[in-house]
Formats: structure tokens, sequence, C-alpha cells
């Protein structure tokens, strides 16, 4: 649980506690069931581990055949699944433990890239989409999917928070809820989701902690918040900022998708922009703080769920908390 009441001041407040450097862009981020955990994939085909409680990183694994990328914790604390960066049938999907640096499982049969990975909240089942709109259902146990749906772009997908709804887009303007238990009947309700005639794909899907919201975040930069039981939209985020021009010079051409983060309590989402780094009000939609620590745009952030915490990445990852908390947090 929180230590402490999450307001705008605090928000406001939190300031760089550590901070990493690597040779490439972070690409993921995800931070352990109980918290104690914070893994990263970066683009120079490392996956690293960092404790929480000391703030130190742990452990650097390197797999330079495959790359690594899309890394999330399953429910034990040194165990994870990462994608192979690079197009690969045979190790599209890899079960490793970070304990002993050992290679658990692999699952096969993505033709593309896997670009997202889904761990279910409380079994050992997840979900994989690859960039040829290929989403594919596994099992821990099991090297071979349970079952697999088709769309028409790069899925975005992900569990609600008790694990009984899937939401899958597979395509640029549609959502998909599926019953978790019977997800071969098809989906229960398909919302619509406008790109306002604009060419960009959905990039990313988030449920609130309480199930009630989906925060839906797009190519371009934008990021919509719906009610998830009636698909109308709630909120629109105003993070589409336009770089300044010393940031131009740094990231040059570069095209941007920004992975946002909800905070614990449901009330915050964090998400970095071509300008910086943002914390947003869920509820009215007002901007609380910009921060323009990160040399380029942090594509990546993750909130602790049990600390006051939270993460960001560009080529730097850089871990974040409210300086009078710090020891608290500890």
């Amino acid at each position: 649980a929180q230590k402490a009441f999450l307001d705008p001041y605090v928000i406001k407040n939190f300031k760089p506690a550590q901070k990493f450097n690597f040779k490439s862009d972070v690409n993921s981020l995800d931070y352990s069931d109980d918290g104690q955990f914070l893994v990263a994939a970066s683009d120079d085909d490392s996956v690293c581990l960092f404790s929480c409680q000391t703030g130190e990183k742990k452990k650097t694994v390197i797999c330079k055949r495959y790359g690594t990328a899309s890394v999330r914790f399953t429910h034990h604390s040194k165990a994870i699944l990462c994608a192979s960066k690079y197009k690969t049938i045979t190790d599209s999907v890899r079960y490793w433990s970070l304990h002993d640096n050992k290679v658990l499982r692999v699952f096969p049969g993505h033709r593309e890239s896997v670009v997202q990975i889904s761990m279910h909240p409380s079994n050992d089942t997840f979900m994989t989409g690859s960039t040829d709109g290929v989403v594919k259902f596994w099992d821990l146990r099991d090297p071979k999917p349970s079952a697999m749906l088709e769309g028409e772009g790069v899925p975005a997908l992900s569990y609600d928070p008790q694990g009984l709804i899937m939401a899958i887009a597979v395509s640029s303007d549609c959502i998909s809820l599926y019953d978790s238990r019977k997800y071969d009947k098809g989906p229960f309700s398909t919302f619509s989701v406008s790109s306002e005639g604009q060419k960009c794909s959905i990039s990313h899907i988030k449920f609130t902690p309480d199930g009630d919201h989906v925060l839906v975040s797009r190519s371009n930069g934008s990021h919509y918040m719906l009610d998830s039981f009636k698909g109308n939209i709630v909120h629109v985020y105003p993070l589409r900022f336009q770089p300044s021009t010393s940031m131009m010079k740094r990231i040059g051409s570069k095209t941007r998708s920004f992975e946002p983060s909800i905070s614990p309590d449901g009330n915050y989402m964090l998400c970095g922009s071509m300008q910086g780094m943002h914390a947003v009000n869920c509820g009215d939609g007002k901007l609380i703080s910009t921060w323009t620590t990160h040399m380029s745009p942090p594509t990546v952030t993750s909130w602790n769920p049990r600390k006051l915490m939270f993460a960001s990445a560009d080529s730097q990852l850089i871990l974040w908390t409210p300086p009078q908390l710090k020891e608290e947090n500890r």
C-alpha cells in the first residue's frame, strides 16, 4: 500500500533519486508485484535489474543474438518475460530467471517482432502482440500458444486489474473487450476511438486500478481516458506538445511512441512527450507538473505499485522519489 497520500503537491516534489546510463534507449520498464525490483530492457540488448530498496543496479544480462524488448515481470520478483527485438520465429519470447541468468522456457511462433506483452494479474497466463497484427495467448507452463487473434495493425493489449477482461486493439480505431475465461467466443464489446482524421495507431492501453476506465494512447502522442463500460471518451489529455528547438537538435527526425503509466491510486497519469515528462490529473485532465530532466524524450514511464517512486527513461533511466519521503520508501 502507499505510505503517503498522493496529491499534486507531492507529485510536484518528485526529484531524481538515481540515474543510470544505457548505451541506447530503454524500450520497456516494469516493477515487480511487491514493488521491490524494477527491470529495464534496452535497445543495447541488455536487461538490467534494480533494487527499489537500495536504488542499486543488481544485475545486467546481455542477449546480443536476439535483442531485448517488452520486458515484463512474472509473479516472481526475479523472473521475467522478454521479447526478442530482432525478428525470430524460434525465440519470440523468453521466460527468463534473472537470479541465475537461465532461460526457463522459450515461446516461439510469432513471425514478426513482438512489441507488447501483458501478464495476467493473478495467474501464469499472458498475451503477446507482434507487428504483423497477431495476438497470441500463452501459459508459462506450455511453450505452445493456447489461441491467437489476427488483426489489421500492430496490437495494443492489456488485462484489467482483476484479470477478467482483456482489452485488445488490432486496428487504428477500435478496442475490443474479451472475457478472459472465454475469449474464443469473441469480443463482448467493441469501442470506436476517433483518430481525429489522422493516420495514427493505438499504441498502448492501460486500465485504471479500479478497472472503471481505460487509458488509450496513440502513436501521435495523444491520450484519451475512456469509460470501460460505455466506451465514451471522458478526457483528452493535452500532451502533444511541439518539441523545443534544443530538443529537436538532440533527437533529429526520430518519431516516438510514448508509453504512459497510471499511479497506484488511479488519480494521476505520467507520460513523456517531445517536451519532457508530465504528470496529469486523471480526474480533470489538468497538467500538474512538467520535468525537463531527460536529454531526449522519455518514451517509457512506470509507477511503483507499492512505494512512492516512479521511473522514466530515454537512454538514461531515472528513479524518482519525493525528497522528504526518500528514507520512508526504503
